[in-house]
């Protein structure tokens, strides 16, 4: 695996917030957000932004954003049920993973298992996210930029 920290500007989104099993409440969120951008005609990258540690919190208090990216201007119409919000930005531990068979939680566990390797960078209290490059709904195979929050470990 090639992995490197990489630093992030803060970048604008719109999207869904949910709460629940993550394996339940992503794909919902994100037909939700499909449907919403194909009735505005919005682009941009699609993210799942990941709050809580499943090692940790029971699956029904984890907490996800499934969102596009978008200009900081974007101001959803009056009557939309979608969300602003804002990625933070800083440094992140970064890879691109190929994702087989819908299996996300093995590459986050091999990214984590990397990220231990580097002493000098320890998690920090942003939340972990994903840049979607592919879209793995039929095959369940994906490509994916993933992002682990990190701080200077002094």
């Amino acid at each position: 695996m090639k992995a490197s920290i990489v630093e992030r500007n803060p970048q604008s989104w719109l999207g869904y917030h949910l709460q629940g099993p993550w394996q339940e409440t992503v794909p919902r969120g994100f037909n939700q957000l499909k449907s919403w951008v194909e009735q505005h005609g919005m682009t941009g990258e699609w993210l799942a932004i990941y709050y809580g540690n499943p090692e940790v919190l029971p699956p029904e208090e984890l907490r996800v954003e499934t969102v596009i990216t978008a200009p900081a201007d974007a101001v959803p119409s009056y009557g939309d049920d979608i969300e602003q919000g804002l990625l933070p930005g800083g440094p992140y531990f970064h890879a691109r993973m190929e994702v087989m068979n819908n299996d996300f939680f093995t590459a986050w566990h091999s990214l984590f298992d990397h990220l231990k390797t580097e002493t000098d960078w320890q998690v920090d209290n942003r939340p972990c996210f994903e840049h979607y490059l592919s879209d793995g709904s039929d095959s369940g195979d994906w490509l994916v930029d993933m992002y682990i929050p990190v701080r200077s470990a002094d």
